[in-house]
């Protein structure tokens, strides 16, 4: 009779709909309620106390709160809830199997949407993109928000890229279709193909709330020039680099059967004039210069007013038809925050030496991984040279640290002590800044520093810094490494493979950043058409030779790399996935 009346209580008081909701209070103010309580209601202020330390990521009072209502909670809706916050605890501790099983089966209406929303979380974290896209589905259906609909509309198009279409069943087909028609078709051509589909498919969920990146589309017509200009320093100082792009541009050009008249110049002496020369033969699109100070100038001067792909980052903000690519490092530290946050890191460390590179991949690390909701500092050290690096490395780790411990026990016991120092275990992930001989030199001082009783630290590094691919002996030297490296030089298969092939036959003396260039130059022109598409938020990216390419909103394009990790002498190459940035719904509740 007592738990009837207390269960008959807990449903005046609408539990349901307090424990489905987000939680706005401090745990110890639930737990003051919990006091004032008796019986379930007791247990259920206790459990808002639980949910409230989850909130502020608190997972050892969480584990504290499951142990002790563990079996005790009566309502329904109680042990729905309890069962959330259990997935939620074994996801912070990495226990994705428990977490598995706790989402497995479905809850009641009201914590659906929740339960749907921690299992596509843990697809992401899982890397099962299949089966967060199913997540999503189930949550767009379960909920009666309208503007969550249209978010997790907008999430799953982002995701569907990145697919395999042969694991999806068909409930697929309208989001496939869809994607289709937009590879194919811009403007009033995919209005029109889209309004046809919309039949077809009437009552999907693309159909009834349309990505909003393809409403877009429908506004934008892709660049079809019929001349275009490509400016270079073909002379002097950087005629070799110059050259280099002209020859990608020229291979992708003949590859892709390019309808546009290319005209090639020579920008080394006098960028201004070139373009003048150029437009005079009637281009209507621009393509360089590659170096800053000459794209400065052509700015400067306002001559240009045709779509321009300047080949350097010399951003300048509200010029539509402006866009700006580099192979630049930052994108790949950038690339490798991403990575932490996929690999579910809490405790990045950013190591090198101090210079003006470092420094900015450094920043462009600490931004993105801000991005993800990451606010407290970034531990990043870049020492002044060498000699410091070594003791700079032991500091950070604190294994002198563990070194005075045992020292001060020995002090104590007045005998000496079997004992090894270890390493710190918060850091979870390692960025190493630097050239491949200064990577080289802060692996090996990591390896002998830290514990070999402790997990490794996941180590990484940009392409500036991996060895020789071509010496198995150099490679053994950087084991466990992971680096971000661009397609050209690590595919085996597709135009990648093709273009490097090509190169060996025919450049056999060219260095690697001759070949980059190649490559970038060869993306360059497959890009034009589809630059204006790209800038869309939410655009399918390109997969060129230099990576999987992309534009955001000020025209600035970027690249996600491959990934490769050293194992044992040999390479291990898989592709890189973007995490989803953190969204919150109308209720504030991320998904």
């Amino acid at each position: 009779m007592v738990l009837s009346s207390c269960a008959g209580t807990a449903q005046k008081d609408n539990w349901s709909e307090r424990l489905s909701s987000p939680v706005y209070l401090k745990a110890s103010d639930y737990l003051d309620k919990a006091r004032q309580a008796e019986g379930n209601a007791k247990l259920l202020w206790q459990l808002q106390a639980g949910r409230a330390y989850a909130q502020s990521n608190d997972w050892a009072r969480v584990d504290d709160v499951l142990k002790a209502l563990g079996g005790r909670l009566t309502l329904p809706e109680a042990q729905a809830a309890l069962r959330l916050l259990s997935a939620e605890s074994a996801m912070a501790r990495e226990d994705y199997d428990l977490a598995a099983r706790q989402l497995e089966n479905p809850l009641p209406r009201d914590f659906e949407p929740q339960r749907l929303r921690l299992s596509s979380r843990l697809a992401e974290l899982s890397g099962d993109v299949e089966a967060q896209l199913q997540a999503l589905a189930g949550l767009a259906q379960a909920s009666d928000d309208q503007v969550l609909k249209l978010r997790v509309v907008d999430r799953i198009w982002s995701l569907l890229p990145q697919a395999d279409a042969d694991k999806l069943d068909t409930s697929w087909a309208p989001w496939l279709t869809l994607k289709e028609l937009t590879r194919e078709k811009r403007g009033q051509a995919l209005k029109e193909a889209i309004a046809s589909w919309q039949q077809t498919y009437a009552g999907s969920l693309p159909a009834r709330y349309l990505p909003q990146p393809v409403e877009q589309l429908t506004q934008i017509t892709d660049y079809q020039p019929t001349k275009v200009a490509l400016l270079l320093p073909l002379t002097g100082n950087f005629a070799a680099q110059g050259k280099a792009v002209r020859d990608g541009v020229v291979a992708a050009w003949l590859d892709s059967g390019q309808q546009a008249q290319l005209i090639i110049l020579d920008s080394a002496n006098d960028a201004l004039a070139a373009w003048q020369a150029a437009k005079a033969q009637g281009a209507d699109m621009l393509v360089g210069p590659l170096l800053r100070p000459q794209i400065e100038a052509l700015q400067q001067s306002s001559a240009v007013d045709v779509p321009w792909l300047a080949l350097n980052r010399v951003f300048r903000p509200g010029f539509a038809d402006n866009f700006y690519f580099a192979l630049a490092p930052e994108d790949e530290a950038a690339q490798a925050a991403e990575e932490a946050v996929q690999r579910n890191a809490r405790h990045p460390l950013l190591i090198g030496l101090d210079g003006s590179t470092n420094a900015r991949q450094a920043q462009a690390f600490i931004e993105r991984w801000r991005q993800y909701g990451h606010s407290e500092p970034v531990d990043m050290r870049l020492f002044a040279n060498r000699q410091q690096l070594e003791a700079g490395i032991r500091d950070v780790l604190k294994i002198e640290d563990s070194k005075a411990r045992i020292r001060q026990v020995q002090d104590i016991l007045g005998r000496r002590l079997e004992a090894e120092a270890r390493s710190r275990r918060d850091v979870d992930f390692l960025y190493l800044l630097g050239e491949s001989e200064e990577v080289g030199l802060m692996k090996a001082f990591i390896d002998v520093t830290i514990s070999p009783f402790a997990e490794p630290i996941a180590a990484y590094t940009s392409s500036r810094g991996h060895p020789d691919l071509e010496n198995p002996a150099g490679l053994r030297d950087f084991n466990g490494l992971s680096f971000s490296e661009m397609p050209y030089f690590v595919s085996q298969q597709g135009p990648a493979l093709a273009m490097r092939q090509l190169l060996t036959k025919q450049r056999p003396q060219w260095p690697s950043a001759l070949e980059r260039l190649f490559a970038m130059g060869y993306d360059a022109a497959r890009l034009l058409p589809r630059m204006a598409a790209l800038r869309v938020e939410g655009a399918e990216p390109v997969q060129g030779i230099s990576g999987s390419i992309g534009v955001d909103s000020n025209g600035v394009i970027y690249r996600r790399t491959n990934w490769v990790t050293i194992k044992k002498g040999n390479t291990e190459v898989h592709d890189h996935a973007i995490p989803s940035l953190p969204e919150p719904d109308s209720q504030g509740a991320a998904f």
